[in-house]
């Protein structure tokens, strides 16, 4: 464990080397998101000012829903930023460079990209809770630590419908909207769905696992409800792994030789 979060700091320390190569790009698009997430809290904030509560939701509550979904998926895509993406390559045959590497590949794939507008996404998850939340002792170290559970399924999530490709060939289109719909939900209270919808958006879109769940746990602490999303967790880390290997025992090479810098 010990020699794997090593490699993936270094990846992540080399694609931010990358990055600052054009340090107003990087800088102008980190501004870019965070003035984006924060117009759509403003939002928020003029609406709770006419309606206090919105099915057991204020404006604090939405506040961390934002700061989960903000945080979780800045961390998600700015280290992983190859999850969301690598459907595109098992299309056209691109894996062949991650099959010749000594890492395993799904890892490889994964930390091989880095989004630099999700630094924005960071920066503000975290300022948001920190500034409209306003935690309690303790508080803050439990959001971070919930957000990086958070994280790992936006990571898992994206590994599953990328992973598509290797069934259905061309699943750009498919993953995208996909993963935008995951991401989209999860920014909304889950007191707005009831019934089979909202089955649906802890199975087949897990957007209760990424930001409801955290929230109320948050706003009240339950070991149980903290076990069970802890499994939930796990139980879609594994479904990504053995979609991914399964995938990849049908993958048709490209023949394509690449080198890469």
């Amino acid at each position: 464990m010990v020699r794997i979060l090593a490699f993936v700091l270094t990846y992540v320390k080399l694609n931010l080397q990358v990055a600052l190569e054009y340090r107003v790009s990087f800088w102008t698009q980190v501004f870019a998101m965070a003035l984006n997430d924060a117009m759509w809290v403003t939002f928020w904030a003029l609406f709770f000012s006419r309606f206090p509560v919105v099915r057991g939701y204020e404006f604090r509550d939405v506040v961390m829903l934002w700061s989960f979904g903000a945080f979780s998926f800045g961390l998600a895509t700015a280290v992983c930023g190859g999850s969301w993406r690598f459907a595109e390559h098992v299309a056209q045959g691109g894996l062949d460079f991650f099959l010749i590497l000594p890492k395993p590949v799904l890892l490889h794939v994964i930390v091989s990209r880095m989004s630099v507008s999700a630094w924005g996404d960071v920066v503000f998850g975290l300022g948001c809770y920190l500034a409209l939340a306003r935690p309690a002792s303790g508080e803050l170290a439990l959001f971070l630590a919930l957000s990086l559970g958070a994280a790992v399924v936006f990571v898992s999530y994206a590994v599953i419908v990328n992973a598509a490709a290797f069934w259905l060939g061309s699943a750009e289109g498919l993953s995208d909207q996909v993963q935008n719909a995951l991401l989209t939900f999860t920014l909304y209270p889950g007191s707005l769905f009831s019934g089979a919808v909202k089955v649906l958006l802890f199975t087949v879109l897990p957007a209760g696992l990424i930001t409801w769940v955290p929230v109320g746990l948050i706003r009240q602490w339950d070991w149980g409800v903290a076990g069970l999303l802890v499994l939930g967790d796990a139980a879609i880390v594994c479904l990504a792994v053995a979609v991914f290997h399964a995938g990849l025992r049908r993958y048709e090479s490209g023949n394509l030789l690449a080198m890469r810098g």
